[in-house]
């Protein structure tokens, strides 16, 4: 897995805010949010996401999330520099 740290998420163009509410909880389908419980992460919790993000954005980031196979579609580029941009910003609510 790829190491994101401080200067790759600082690097990122971001639009000025991305918050939890209003941009990254409607990211993820309901497909997600059960598959992920099963493995200990909630996708539909905003602490939980949070805790997990750097994770999650790499594996977004690879592709290996959603799972090939799942039915769901992998995210496009805009959604994984929104998801890098919400850790950037902090991971606000």
């Amino acid at each position: 897995m790829e190491n994101h740290d401080r200067e790759h998420f600082s690097a990122l163009g971001c639009p000025s805010s991305v918050t939890w509410t209003n941009d990254i909880s409607k990211m993820f389908t309901q497909t997600d949010i059960s598959h992920m419980k099963t493995k200990g992460i909630d996708l539909g919790d905003y602490r939980s996401v949070s805790i997990n993000a750097v994770a999650i954005y790499s594996r977004v980031k690879s592709g290996s999330m959603p799972p090939p196979g799942s039915g769901e579609d992998r995210w496009t580029a805009d959604m994984v520099n929104l998801f890098g941009c919400w850790i950037q910003q902090n991971t606000p609510e």
